[in-house]
């Protein structure tokens, strides 16, 4: 009877340690990351290719998060949003850049603009 009961005691134990061991829900991982995404969309991250491709797959590993985390699988969850997070922060990134990049060329132009102006109001020389 003793070792019946110890043998239900420790598995009770072990069932304790394992319900105890279990990840809490990464609910502020699921914020900076929807954060992330937001930010990526707001500078135009879907208008740039590389962006874009980058922002959506943010979006599938947050909605694989989301549902890891309703099958209580909280430590995958928390992998998954990293990824997630990570990937929106190089769309935000890649977005910024092809948006900078265009500021540039613009200024490049004016610049050769402005030089072909005064190039053709240099007075005939004599």
């Amino acid at each position: 009877m003793r070792l019946v009961t110890g043998i239900v005691a420790a598995l009770a134990a072990c069932l304790a340690v394992a319900c105890g061991a279990a990840a809490p829900v990464p609910q502020a991982q699921v914020t900076e990351t929807q954060a992330a995404i937001r930010a990526a969309e707001e500078v135009g991250a879907p208008g740039v290719p590389k962006a874009a491709l980058h922002l959506k797959m943010a979006k599938d590993q947050l909605q694989t998060a989301q549902a890891l985390m309703a099958q209580e699988d909280n430590e995958q969850a928390k992998m998954t949003l990293d990824r997630a997070r990570v990937d929106a922060e190089l769309a935000l990134a890649l977005a910024r850049e092809a948006a900078f990049r265009i500021k540039a060329q613009e200024a490049l132009d004016k610049i050769k603009k402005l030089q072909e102006e005064a190039g053709n109001s240099k007075p005939a020389a004599q």
